[in-house]
């Protein structure tokens, strides 16, 4: 059984080979072979392939995984190409 650093490192590894330089949106502790991940991810997908892939390491007793999915945003504001009706002054 690995060490909770060895696995650690494992964990870490995973996230870069899926996520690249989004890896650092996520945080994993581990303890006693208990992972707990947190942080954000773009989309249910890729929440699951990475649970799944974390589940299947050897020395993972148990995930918890407190992610959130929050969908990358243009910056623009929703609507803000509506065209909005225009009143004459009174």
């Amino acid at each position: 059984m690995k060490s909770d650093a060895e696995l650690s490192i494992q964990i870490r590894d995973e996230i870069t080979a899926q996520l690249g330089s989004r890896a650092d949106d996520l945080d994993v502790q581990v303890l006693r072979g208990a992972v707990t991940l947190t942080g954000k991810l773009q989309s249910e997908g890729e929440k699951w392939t990475l649970c799944d892939a974390i589940n299947g390491m050897p020395s993972v007793t148990r995930l918890t995984d407190d992610t959130m999915v929050v969908a990358e945003t243009s910056g623009r504001l929703p609507n803000a190409d509506v065209a909005r009706p225009s009143f004459p002054p009174e």
